[in-house]
């Protein structure tokens, strides 16, 4: 019989994507078994192999059914279907073939799930045998990147490997038919970890221990919760005493926290959610929105100060699902670390760095081997943009437009840092680092580098780094490739934000970037941060930017936000600016007025910058609304959200749209550029509105809709400079929605396309994707 007879066709499928420890052999066995084939299932190197034997109908709808009906954590990237001739003899059945070590230890490591809504319903069924098990799970949801150590994903290679199964445990894992089969974390009452309670003095707490836990955040006490890639600190969102008392502690003044909710109803009565983002919440991922908040809803004013965002969260673990049953939330719900610290993540580091912090511990004995933070993304109405790529989505695999032809390391850059891995096509972005002037975090950084490469047997032939001389970053990338011997790729800051937007987008070809951030390392050794490149994965060149400012005190000023506007009414006045009343009310301090005004007029310690951070930064101060940041971005933060409240009220655009002036294009002699986008027009109009009294969240407003028409007009004579006819959003400032808008807003009568992020961070978070695109690049020129 050969393989033409329709009975009796052999056919071979070759699958790559998110489908290993995700149950897909269990899934292909199962379609398989029903569609009557026989045959085999297996891992290979990064995929899965089926071979199958029986009739063309029957082999059709198999492969309908492998396309159409995954698992909820798989994801295929590629299927490739073939007949194989001749036939061979078919075996009696269809079977799943075990993985051999050779071939499974560079399978794809999967994310982090969400208890699945199986799972949920078990854990709250009298009747079930998991019945409130803090940690059920199945091969459909829970710990995955966490727990692992080692491949090929085995339990012998997980945090679990202490955890011997009991004899039903066992049955079900050995189970194909069962939904957790070869579930690796597979666990109960009887065999799995424990969850506990004790208080912060190391007493032990009497009672269940979910149930003991809310009633000590009823009572208004401040719980340090354990999750899967680290801990949170709880407490009553309801309360305002113990969310004052919680940002004391963690010394967290102003930064907004986040909410766990009980359901998606409960997150409707809270906030304005759009389609995407309600199904994106209750998903695998499980991530933190942000989204516009309701007023009047009883929520403390210390969980978001100045934000009309509030961030929501659905329960992502069986201990939170336990605890919304206990009609205890909402729930401030915030990574358990002092200020600006790496996420608490071991045991022992609780006591050690939470002291004084909380009141009392509830805790499981799995033990976590990575730190993964909440991933956190922005609801933009029409889209989703992440601020924060970690849980539920690393260490899930970048499919980038070139190949590069040997393994790369990318290092990323100094603030909210991540790093990446490069392995042909593929870029494994890790979880958010942090701030690696931390001493903690850069430990972290270190130690994320060493088994990001041991986990995925990735040995790096070139290295990549920001060029910034100063970054803590690019100098261990200097002595890993001195003492290795490699070559070391240095990137531009600005044209690493430009490359991540163009590998999100699998491009290649040049764009002009709009990029926006703080601050950057420029190629004149200036700090740089408002740009109009002409940018491609091979290079980037400046054709505007932003008038440069003058900080007084260098990296001060980004935090004493005074000082910037100081700057910028000096830059318009001159050494009359110290007459005018506003310098007075942006600097009310006598004397560091007086040591400003010395450091500008002699241009003592005052570096310049085209950053929009520190207009942002100068606005925020002018108009009174941001005098200190006490974190990054916090002065964006106050200004997008007092512009918000302006952009309720009837026909705002329509009554301040013709009388906000345009910025002005300053030629610079010399330079090469299309010319500098000068500023000091809309420091007029802010004054002038000041003046008159125009309220201030709209001149905020109008400060907004300035500053975006002055880039979209630049980013216009850019690409009639060029020819080009795509003009890409980049960088931290792009976080900023109403920004973002109000750009896309100018630019849509141009008819020019306008590309953004939506999967990877603007902001710093995606450098290093952005260096794996310009590293590959020169690797296959090399």
């Amino acid at each position: 019989m050969t393989s033409e007879t329709t009975d009796n066709l052999h056919q071979r499928w070759s699958i790559r994507g998110q489908v290993q420890g995700v149950g897909f052999r269990p899934f292909v066995y199962r379609i398989a078994t029903a569609h009557a084939l026989r045959g085999w299932v297996l891992n290979h190197t990064g995929g899965v192999t089926i071979e199958a034997w029986g009739e063309r109908t029957a082999l059709d709808s198999f492969d309908r059914d492998l396309r159409t009906t995954l698992p909820p954590l798989a994801r295929v990237d590629q299927i490739e279907r073939e007949t194989v001739r001749p036939a061979g003899r078919a075996p009696v059945s269809f079977r799943i073939v075990a993985s051999e070590s050779t071939t499974a230890a560079r399978g794809r490591v999967t994310v982090d799930s969400a208890t699945c809504s199986d799972c949920q319903r078990e854990l709250l069924d009298p009747a079930d045998r998991r019945y409130r098990h803090g940690l059920i799970n199945c091969t459909n949801c829970g710990p995955r990147f966490t727990i692992v150590r080692d491949l090929p994903y085995d339990r012998a290679a997980t945090t679990m490997a202490g955890f011997a199964m009991c004899a039903r445990c066992a049955g079900e894992y050995a189970d194909p038919g069962n939904r957790r089969f070869h579930a690796q974390p597979i666990c109960c009452h009887d065999c799995g970890p424990k969850v506990s309670l004790r208080l912060a003095d190391g007493r032990a707490v009497a009672g269940e221990p979910i149930v003991e836990a809310a009633r000590l955040l009823a009572a208004g006490r401040i719980v340090a919760i354990k999750g899967l890639g680290g801990y949170h600190l709880a407490a009553r969102a309801r309360d305002e005493v113990a969310v004052r008392e919680l940002r004391r502690r963690k010394q967290r003044d102003f930064k907004p926290f986040a909410l766990l909710v009980r359901d998606l109803a409960e997150a409707r009565q809270l906030v304005e959610l759009s389609p995407l983002a309600e199904a994106e919440l209750p998903s695998p991922a499980a991530p933190i929105v942000l989204a516009r908040a309701r007023q009047g809803k009883g929520i403390a004013p210390s969980v978001a100060p100045g934000s009309h965002r509030l961030g929501i969260m659905l329960p992502g673990t069986p201990i939170q699902h336990l605890l919304m049953a206990e009609d205890v939330g909402p729930l401030v719900m915030t990574s358990a670390n002092a200020s600006d610290e790496p996420l608490v993540k071991d045991d022992d580091e609780v006591e050690r760095r939470l002291a004084g912090v909380h009141d009392a511990v509830l805790w499981h004995d799995r033990p976590i081997e990575r730190a993964v933070d909440d991933s956190v993304l922005l609801d933009a109405g029409d889209r989703l943009v992440m601020f924060r790529r970690a849980r539920g989505y690393v260490p899930s695999p970048v499919t980038m437009p070139v190949r590069s032809p040997r393994p790369g390391l990318c290092v990323g850059g100094e603030i909210k840092n991540a790093v990446a891995l490069v392995d042909q096509h593929m870029c494994v972005l890790s979880q958010h680092v942090g701030d690696l002037s931390q001493a903690l975090a850069y430990t972290r950084f270190v130690r994320t580098i060493d088994d990001l490469q041991r986990l995925f047997d990735i040995e790096p032939a070139w290295i990549a780094c920001d060029r910034h001389p100063a970054y803590l970053s690019r100098r261990l990338a200097q002595r890993l490739a001195r003492e290795r011997g490699l070559p070391l790729i240095e990137t531009q800051h600005h044209h690493a934000h430009a490359a991540s937007l163009l590998v999100e987008h699998r491009r290649t070809e040049p764009i002009i970037a709009i990029v926006c951030d703080g601050v950057g390392y420029g190629d004149d050794g200036t700090a740089w941060g408002g740009e109009i490149l002409k940018a491609d994965l091979c290079g980037s060149e400046r054709l505007a930017h932003l008038r440069p400012l003058r900080l007084p005190g260098g990296d001060v000023a980004a935090k004493r936000t005074g000082r910037c506007a100081m700057s910028w009414l000096v830059d318009r006045f001159g050494d009359s600016a110290w007459e005018h009343p506003l310098s007075a009310r942006v600097l009310s301090d006598l004397a560091e007025r007086e040591a400003v005004g010395l450091m500008l007029r002699r241009n003592l310690n005052c570096p310049v910058s085209s950053g929009a951070g520190r207009l942002f930064d100068a606005a925020a101060a002018l108009l009174g609304l941001c005098a200190f940041n006490h974190h990054e971005s916090m002065s964006g933060q106050m200004l997008e959200s007092a512009a918000y409240g302006a952009r309720q009220r009837t026909g705002l655009e329509e009554r301040l749209w013709s009388p906000a002036p345009s910025f002005s294009q300053e030629g610079e002699a010399g330079a090469g550029l299309l010319g500098q986008i000068d500023h000091r027009p809309l420091l007029d109009r802010l004054m002038e509105g000041l003046v008159r009294g125009e309220p201030v969240e709209e001149l905020a407003w109008v400060f907004h809709d300035t500053l975006a028409r002055g880039l979209a007009e630049a980013a216009a004579a850019a690409c009639a400079h060029t020819g080009l006819r795509t003009v890409g959003l980049t960088g931290g400032v792009f976080c900023n929605e109403l920004l973002t808008s109000r750009i896309c807003a100018w630019l849509s009568t141009t008819g020019l396309e306008v590309i953004m992020h939506a999967r990877i961070p603007a902001g710093d978070g995606g450098l290093a994707l952005g260096q794996a695109g310009i590293g590959a690049t020169i690797a296959c020129e090399v």
